[in-house]
């Protein structure tokens, strides 16, 4: 990066200015550094080197001691360094002549931390040569302090060349000692008097005392550090005192002081100051702490009550709060415009806005579900953001519209939306109708009496098509959300509805179609389906992990030929293996798979996952439950997406700490194991069988060939074993290879077999399955290889029999 004459000419003048102020030299080494990123004008740093060897002289270029001594690499000490033996340079900058030139020096710090050399360890802290990690930077702080010898100097040099790097993991009686250091050194840096002031504070840790917050409130240099400064930790009586400090200033002061204390959860000690001692419960409602879930619409009235209109509204003009704002109306323009432009917070504040004049919930809930259809065309991340932030503004909306919850308000308006579609149409000889085809929504079009396998030219030039159209539109697109989201939802979690809920729910012609194909669980413990349980009370959608006659209902949803419209009796299901109970607090079942990192980003975040950067705790996260959230531990280029993603471990938290395995309920654990399972066989980079997916195609085979009749074919583990009138074959229910016995292996070519679906098959779900689909009827289709008559098939077999 380069700079202008001006910032030239400014930086020259600070630094002649600073020339005998070892503390300005060592602030101002770390802006020339940010300023200049890359080589610059040489005669500027000829000119920086002359300031800091006039400052800082050296005198024995072979003394550690010496060359580290001074916060700017000038020539002369890079040199110096170059030639000190045990010093690799860092990867960035391995000449000399650069002036960002740096050396590692952590076997350096490690040798003197053993040694005890404090003049050493004080030597590396901060050093802007010899470059130390923070983390070992901390251990030599408590080095240092265990042996006494933790002085202002080093903790300087560390602050001001990194003040991010004062880290909290110190020990209880080092972090104090630094703290104690820190707060004078800030105060040193942020004096307005200085000549070189500092520009950037970290939040963490927080300077100590009422100076420091009563120096921001005419603070004139960087705002973020006059605010760093506003937030000081303050005692009781410190606070006290700042009222008393606070009413003598004017009231442009008393705005700045008072936002600063938000962050810190202390503003409503202040409100004295404005008159607002009533008005805390609302001030307390504004800044809670989990603010990024969803609002109490009553709740936020009842505050605005307690403190009167009037006074609520000055304390807004304080204490900005764009979903109390939102809920009183008070600032509808600018949270539309923020909702338009898919800002996560004001598409939640878009559902708490009260309903204009002439507007309906319904009216909402449709300009809420189009965005929501935009952000699914959005990357990873900021979709499964995107859909949270519509998940809230629902939650609202349903309070706004007086509903329970947002289920409720969502049963509603997509009721709403298909009570007055038109049960059919007259068009000429044609009657066309719109009904649902399993998971689908059809136009089927009749002639005298007899229903069309397509709809024929004179309907669609009919003027009145282009209405069918829309309502076909409208109804396909409620059962895709219906079955991608509440059913999908329903089986995935095992989720209860209401019998109110149920019954509003088979007002929806996709809802009415679907439910009763799935299995249920009612109060009794009875399950089936829907017309099989007591509807009376509540019923639970049936996870297979919650159902211990799982091959029994398997065999029944065959027998009966129901197609489900997710994947339910026949779902992929993950229990802890022995290694993973053994292990308790881990599991490793996908570890050391490389997978494509933007096509495991995408399934994620369809699936509700969040992805991080490697610096992160855990590279994708997802919550379980309303305790337990799960982490994989990951290896990623930058960020995940940024390339090949190398997977590691899979946990689950509570809180912050790990779990045991065994807290964690079956139906998340398998639920957590199924996405991971499809990232890995989808994303994968190498080869890989799923032998969850194998199972269920084990146990789908086993139920099809018995309701068939089959007696050739026997599932033998992840392998199905048929007893051909030509060979005995082996199909591997993973990759669908076959192999001849006893010795051979079956290459189908022709594009045909195994690709069309055989005429006896039938798949239990709508879920698109197209490799169940090739492996089922391979098998169905060799079990009668007296039928084929592909020569090149046939040819192979017959050169594999003759061996």
């Amino acid at each position: 990066m380069s700079a202008d004459s001006a910032e030239l000419s400014e930086l020259l003048a600070q630094l002649r200015a600073a020339a005998d102020d070892r503390f300005a030299l060592t602030l101002l080494a770390r802006k020339i550094d940010r300023v200049y990123s890359a080589p610059a004008d040489s005669d500027f740093f000829d000119m920086v080197d002359a300031v800091y060897d006039t400052a800082f002289p050296l005198t024995d270029p072979d003394d550690l001691i010496d060359v580290l001594d001074a916060p700017w690499r000038t020539s002369a000490r890079r040199a110096a360094v170059a030639e000190l033996p045990g010093f690799p340079p860092s990867r960035y900058f391995s000449r000399p002549s650069d002036h960002s030139y740096t050396v590692h020096a952590s076997e350096r710090a490690e040798e003197a931390m053993a040694a005890g050399d404090i003049a050493s360890m004080r030597a590396l802290c901060g050093s802007r040569i010899a470059w130390v990690s923070r983390v070992a930077t901390m251990r030599m702080f408590e080095t240092l302090h265990a042996l006494g010898a933790l002085d202002r100097e080093s903790v300087t040099r560390v602050f001001l060349n990194d003040p991010e790097g004062i880290s909290t993991t110190l020990s209880p009686g080092a972090f104090a000692a630094v703290r104690d250091h820190l707060d004078e050194i800030i105060w040193q840096a942020t004096d307005p008097e200085y000549a070189v002031p500092m520009d950037h504070l970290p939040s963490d840790p927080l300077p100590r005392g009422l100076r420091f917050a009563v120096r921001a409130l005419d603070f004139h240099g960087a705002p973020e550090v006059a605010a760093v400064l506003g937030r000081a930790e303050l005692t009781a009586a410190e606070t006290r005192e700042f009222v008393s400090v606070l009413r003598g200033r004017d009231h442009p002061e008393q705005r700045i002081a008072f936002r600063h204390r938000l962050p810190t959860g202390t503003a409503h000690a202040l409100l004295p100051v404005f008159e607002l001692e009533h008005a805390e419960p609302l001030l307390r409602l504004i800044t809670r702490v989990d603010a990024d879930g969803v609002w109490d619409l009553a709740d936020i009235h009842a505050r605005v009550a307690e403190a009167g209109a009037e006074s609520a509204h000055r304390l807004l003009d304080l204490a900005e709060s764009e979903f109390v704002s939102a809920a009183l109306g008070r600032n509808r323009a600018a949270v539309t415009k923020r909702f338009r432009h898919h800002a996560l917070d004001g598409i939640a504040a878009y559902g708490l806005l009260p309903l204009n004049s002439g507007e309906t919930a319904l009216d909402r809930y449709l300009e809420l579900r189009a965005s929501a259809k935009k952000g699914a065309k959005l990357g990873p991340n900021r979709r499964h953001s995107h859909g949270a932030a519509i998940a809230r503004a629902l939650e609202h909306l349903a309070q706004v519209a007086g509903f329970t919850d947002a289920a409720m308000l969502e049963a509603d308006c997509e009721a709403r939306i298909v009570e007055d579609l038109p049960v059919g149409w007259e068009i000429g000889e044609y009657r066309a109708r719109i009904e649902m085809n399993g998971v689908k929504a059809v136009l089927a079009v009749e002639k005298a009496g007899r229903t069309l396998k397509s709809v024929p030219s004179a309907v669609r030039a009919d003027p009145g098509y282009a209405e069918i159209k829309t309502h076909l539109d409208q109804l396909r697109d409620q059962a895709a959300r219906v079955r991608g989201g509440l059913i999908e939802r329903l089986v995935a979690t095992g989720s209860s509805l209401a019998p109110e809920q149920l019954s509003r729910l088979l007002r929806l012609p996709a809802a009415a179609a679907m439910l009763p194909d799935l299995l249920w669980r009612d109060t009794a413990g009875i399950v089936g389906f829907l017309d099989e349980v007591d509807r009376t009370g509540p019923v639970t959608a049936v996870h297979p992990a919650a159902l211990p006659d799982l091959e029994h209902w398997q065999r029944a949803v065959m027998t009966r030929r129901i197609v489900q419209p997710v994947k339910q009796v026949f779902r992929e299901l993950y229990v802890p293996t022995p290694a993973e109970r053994e292990s308790r607090t881990g599991s490793h079942r996908f570890a050391g798979h490389v997978v494509a990192g933007h096509i495991a980003a995408q399934l994620l975040s369809q699936r509700g996952w969040s992805t991080h950067g490697e610096y992160a705790d855990f590279q994708a996260t997802r919550r379980v439950d309303a305790v337990h959230t799960a982490g994989v531990r990951c290896d990623v280029d930058g960020y995940f997406g940024g390339g090949p993603v190398t997977v590691h471990e899979i946990v689950f938290r509570r809180g912050v700490e790990v779990a045991d395995l065994s807290e964690v309920a079956p139906i998340g654990f398998s639920e957590v194991m199924r996405d991971l399972d499809l990232v890995v066989s989808v994303a994968g980079t190498g080869d890989y069988g799923s032998d969850a997916c194998a199972a269920t195609r084990a146990a789908m085979l086993a139920a099809l060939i018995g309701a068939l009749g089959i007696d050739r074919v026997t599932v033998d583990g992840n392998v199905a074993v048929v007893r051909g009138s030509r060979a005995t074959y082996r199909v591997h229910l993973t990759s669908g290879s076959i192999h001849v016995q006893p010795g051979g292996y079956l290459c189908v070519v022709p594009a045909g077999f195994g690709q069309r679906r055989h005429d006896r098959l039938f798949l239990p779900f709508a879920d698109e399955d197209a490799m169940t689909s090739v492996i089922l009827s391979k098998v169905l289709l060799l079990a009668e290889d007296e039928k084929i008559s592909d020569p090149s098939i046939l040819t192979q077999l017959d050169r594999l029999a003759a061996r």
